[in-house]
């Protein structure tokens, strides 16, 4: 193929960029009520869960009561996270189908439908880190001399943005892998298993 022929057909590719980029920013608005309640949901979990992973990744050293402390911490969010997170994947994954429908390659496709599940954990995982470097200092004179957090907190000092910028990478990343289509399939089979143990609960009893 001569360079001229080669410069003809990139140019279409090219000319798409600003194409996409808008198309990347008109995803980022929730559709509907459905869309707005997953993408609220996920950004909530996510600005929940940045707090406990950034005192964890601030501290110096984590005494083990201290890590167990985090984790039970963490845990009221991680139901949410997973249920907001497996629709968010489905949605992108529509998009992705429907701009590869359009005769966008499948790669600026992907590239195109992931915007949401970019910006909306990171939205919450940033709203989250903000709120812990501001108000660590308060939470750390506030609770009782040597409870867990109060431990984490006080062998934290200096490490704080680091931590809040790994914090959002990790809820981001994490949020991706909730959101594939694998984890998909596990939300289902334990959808359906909590659904006949409540089915056998609701079963009457033989007398």
């Amino acid at each position: 193929m001569s360079p001229g022929n080669a410069r003809i057909e990139a140019e279409p590719e090219n000319s798409r960029v600003p194409t996409l980029l808008w198309l990347a920013w008109r995803f980022l608005p929730p559709l509907d009520r459905r869309d707005r309640r997953v993408l609220g949901c996920v950004a909530l979990a996510c600005a929940y869960l940045a707090v406990p992973l950034t005192i964890g990744l601030a501290a110096d050293h984590v005494p083990g009561v201290t890590l167990l402390s985090l984790l039970c911490l963490s845990a009221p969010a991680l139901p949410l996270w997973w249920w907001s997170a497996v629709p968010l994947g489905a949605r992108r994954r529509e998009t992705a189908l429907a701009l590869r429908q359009a005769r966008i390659n499948t790669r600026s496709a992907a590239a195109t439908s992931i915007s949401r599940q970019l910006a909306y954990p990171a939205l919450g995982a940033i709203i989250g880190t903000v709120l812990i470097l501001g108000l660590h200092r308060p939470l750390a004179h506030a609770l009782p001399r040597h409870a867990p957090l109060e431990t984490a907190l006080r062998h934290s000092e200096g490490h704080w943005l680091s931590a809040a910028a790994i914090a959002v990478v990790v809820l981001v990343a994490l949020t991706a892998a909730l959101s594939s289509e694998r984890s998909a399939e596990l939300y289902a089979r334990f959808r359906r298993f909590t659904a006949r143990l409540d089915r056998r609960e609701a079963a009457p009893q033989p007398q």
